[in-house]
């Protein structure tokens, strides 16, 4: 984790020059470009999910095909998770894992939005800080969270189960547990990786 207090919040000219993050600073800067709060692990987790991945369509030897990008950053994921297939769509371990120590280590909290606490609000504690993003990490969360932000956890659900091909019942539960990147393969998209660190694309 990569979490520090800092006296003077405006003092970064240390933390711009660090390349290294986790997936707790993700998380952090995702909700600092929602203006510091957000409704929902679901949301939450869909939107990292569309940050790691960018599935669509394309014209491919006169024929439309289904085709996706994993970024990466330095030959990691850019978001320092992996995500496999669930009930609900793409989902990752790492990501709830990171929350609760985020909430353990006094970076968010998280408050019930109805009696039953199936649905939290996550919110940032002032007075802390963390790393900043490199510059190609931080672009690709603000081009999601400024496309996708708008939307509540079940529409990214949705949306994203329609870009994957998997709004049927029946598919998701062959795929269920399958890992995204093999999902992709088998699943006959047009699948690359690409590293925004070093601009390579891998098919």
């Amino acid at each position: 984790m990569t979490i520090r207090e800092v006296d003077d919040p405006s003092n970064t000219s240390v933390m711009s020059q660090m390349t290294e993050y986790g997936l707790g600073d993700v998380v952090y800067w995702v909700l600092v470009r929602l203006g510091g709060s957000m409704d929902g692990l679901k949301k939450l987790m869909k939107l990292l999910f569309l940050i790691q991945y960018d599935i669509g369509k394309s014209i491919l030897n006169k024929r439309l095909v289904n085709t996706a990008v994993k970024y990466l950053y330095n030959g990691k994921p850019i978001t320092r998770a992996e995500f496999y297939l669930w009930s609900f769509g793409p989902m990752s371990n790492e990501v709830y894992d990171v929350v609760d120590k985020l909430e353990d280590e006094g970076l968010i909290r998280t408050e019930a939005i109805d009696n039953l606490f199936t649905t939290v609000r996550i919110i940032i504690n002032k007075g802390w800080q963390v790393r900043e993003l490199p510059e190609p990490v931080a672009g690709r969360v603000d081009e999601v969270v400024s496309k996708y932000g708008n939307y509540k956890g079940w529409e990214l659900e949705r949306l994203v189960k329609e870009m994957l091909d998997l709004t049927s019942d029946e598919k998701r539960s062959y795929y269920m547990g399958y890992y995204v990147d093999d999902y992709l393969r088998e699943g006959g998209f047009e699948f690359s990786i690409r590293d925004l660190a070093h601009g390579w694309v891998k098919k």
